[in-house]
């Protein structure tokens, strides 16, 4: 049966240096201890240093996934974001801000030639040289969805060609909690179809029909 936690401690205004040590006690003090995360703890979660961390104490963790705010995106604004014949690549990236540095090899110019299904974090201060950057090789038409707190009850979701993402951004004034999903998949495309059930296709559970 459900119960609900003994101990719930928020942890916004906490450092690594206070949060460690707590988990670390209450563990040896028999308690199962719970690390949650809003989204996905794989994406921009700081949740790495805080495994080392814990190793170094010999303590086990167990990673729960949970949903990443770019799957929700996509799934409220009801869409694909690998498209057949169009495009079949998605990237996770974000801009170098306060908090880390995104390494030069990973600049956002360079990862926006690949035109792929580029989710964009922690951009939101920074969304004129986001904009600067993915405009030296998308076309500026291309839809952008603004994706802010993204599965919270106050979600906003609008998609603006990108010319437009950062003056958008700024009427809105957004400044946090924003993600940007830009992709040719927003478009609307006509009708593309892939291999995977298509009648002449074979697969380990159904044969082709020969032609």
């Amino acid at each position: 049966p459900h119960k609900s936690p003994s101990w719930d401690l928020p942890t916004g205004h906490q450092t690594l240096e206070d949060i460690v040590p707590m988990m670390c006690d209450r563990v040896r003090n028999g308690k199962a201890v719970v690390r949650l995360h809003s989204g996905d703890l794989t994406l921009y979660s700081a949740i790495h240093e805080q495994m080392q961390r814990l190793a170094e104490e010999d303590i086990p963790v167990e990673l729960i996934p949970g949903l990443g705010a770019y799957q929700a995106a996509a799934a409220k604004l009801g869409v694909e974001l690998t498209v057949p014949g169009l495009v079949q690549s998605i990237i996770l990236t974000r801009i170098s801000g306060r908090a880390s540095a995104v390494p030069d090899a990973e600049d956002l110019a360079s990862l926006a030639s690949h035109k792929a299904s580029l989710c964009l974090y922690l951009a939101a201060r920074h969304v004129e040289t986001a904009q600067d950057k993915l405009l030296q090789h998308y076309p500026p038409e291309t839809p952008v969805a603004i994706c802010y707190r993204v599965s919270w009850e106050d979600e906003k979701i609008w998609v603006v060609p990108l010319e437009k993402m950062a003056q958008a951004s700024r009427d809105a004034e957004l400044i946090r909690t924003t993600m940007y999903l830009v992709s040719p998949a927003l478009e609307g495309t006509p009708a593309a179809r892939s291999q995977l059930y298509h009648p002449e296709h074979s697969h380990l559970f159904r044969g082709g029909v020969p032609q």
